[in-house]
């Protein structure tokens, strides 16, 4: 079956308002935890104001500005974050560029918008790939292959799980063994095996993938498929990477993607693509590669909004990044020398509640197998470091 085009030319172009290759001097960065982006940006030499949940120490050296704005249910306040941008960065003096945190609220996007420039997809397509409905249409009347979905309890529960499209990070993916879907949520068929990911650019015609990522996750109860990280590896053949390329360049083509977005899928039992979700936005898997762009992620992000992919993709190192979590609540004392393989330091004063993202560790190297290792030895020595410190403090 053919899939119609959702978004047309006139309407992919409008508002951009800069001449392609020009970045702009000053951006409004919001998003979950705005580090990433910052420092992209910090690399290119614009002006930034960051709004996360977060407002970390790394956050705050790459910034002019930044405020944390509370998350109530995991989601931003939307009447302190408006009330925050229109203090910090003005309407039409700021573009916007969002990343995580807004998947589910298209609405406060849009309210964030009025004023501003949007570099990146549109309030539009961001409602495309999070409307459950809207998203498996689109795919199914594409051809590309997905899990199977239902909204009626399946008789084998063992075999599903429970999603909504709010489904950010796996934080509100669940068994459903026994538990009901909610009103906003669906069934879909459990796949066994890794999440997997590509990070691509677009252009509203075209695309180019910057790389594969396996995406790391943890069973924490309630929560048992928490995304706590990725390594830019996979086990993918050349078949199954040329069935990803024709998937994404597709899904441009029909729906006008731009700038950084991420398409989420995993294999099924022949080793076919079975897509999970689109994010439309910058993903924490830019981590993995920003580092190989001399201007960072974000300037490649900005010009691809504009029309401009880029012509060489640079080798990447192996690389990984995993959130650390509070094994319990813990301070971020003055005393806490963290290493330099440590990214989204809290600020000092910070209290990090049990469960709750500490820092995310960094490694590189030259195989799968001594990155994994290298990250798991430093998780263990930064637990040990951070207790040690606590018990002298409290002492």
């Amino acid at each position: 079956m053919s899939c119609p085009p959702i978004v047309t030319e006139p309407e992919r172009l409008a508002g951009q308002r800069r001449t392609a290759g020009d970045l702009p001097q000053k951006l409004l960065l919001v998003s979950g935890s705005a580090r990433l982006l910052a420092q992209s940006a910090a690399r290119a030499g614009i002006h930034a104001v960051a709004l996360d949940h977060y407002a970390d120490a790394d956050t705050r050296a790459a910034t002019a500005d930044v405020m944390a704005i509370p998350e109530p249910g995991g989601d931003f306040d939307p009447l302190r974050l408006l009330t925050a941008a229109a203090r910090l960065a003005p309407p039409g003096a700021y573009p916007l560029v969002y990343g995580s945190g807004l998947d589910s609220s298209p609405d406060l996007l849009d309210a964030l918008a009025q004023g501003r420039e949007v570099i990146g997809n549109s309030p539009a397509i961001q409602r495309l790939y999070r409307v459950p409905s809207r998203f498996f249409q689109l795919l199914s009347a594409c051809g590309i292959p997905h899990p199977e979905i239902r909204h009626d309890h399946p008789p084998d529960p063992a075999n599903w799980v429970i999603k909504s499209g709010c489904s950010e990070g796996g934080k509100r993916v669940r068994f459903c063994a026994h538990v009901q879907a909610g009103a906003d949520e669906y069934y879909q068929r459990r796949l066994n095996g890794p999440a997997l990911s590509a990070l691509f650019l677009a252009d509203g015609r075209g695309a180019t993938i910057l790389g594969f990522n396996t995406l790391l996750t943890v069973e924490l109860p309630g929560q048992p498929f928490l995304f706590i990280g990725a390594i830019n590896q996979t086990q993918l053949d050349d078949s199954q990477r040329q069935q990803i390329h024709c998937t994404v360049a597709r899904l441009v083509e029909v729906s006008g993607l731009v700038g950084l977005n991420s398409l989420d899928f995993m294999l099924d039992a022949v080793g076919g693509l079975q897509v999970i979700e689109v994010n439309a936005r910058p993903s924490a898997t830019m981590a993995l590669y920003d580092d190989d762009y001399p201007e960072g992620l974000l300037a490649a992000h900005i010009r691809a909004c504009l029309g401009r992919l880029p012509v060489d993709i640079p080798p990447a190192p192996v690389r990984a990044f995993r959130v650390l979590s509070a094994p319990k609540r813990v301070a971020a004392h003055p005393g806490l020398d963290w290493p330099n393989w440590c990214a989204d330091v809290p600020a000092i004063g910070t209290i990090i509640e049990t469960g709750q993202p500490v820092c995310t560790l960094k490694a590189e190297g030259y195989s799968r197998g001594s990155v994994e290792a290298l990250i798991e030895q430093r998780a263990d020595q930064l637990h040990r470091y951070i207790a040690s410190v606590h018990s002298s403090v409290s002492r």
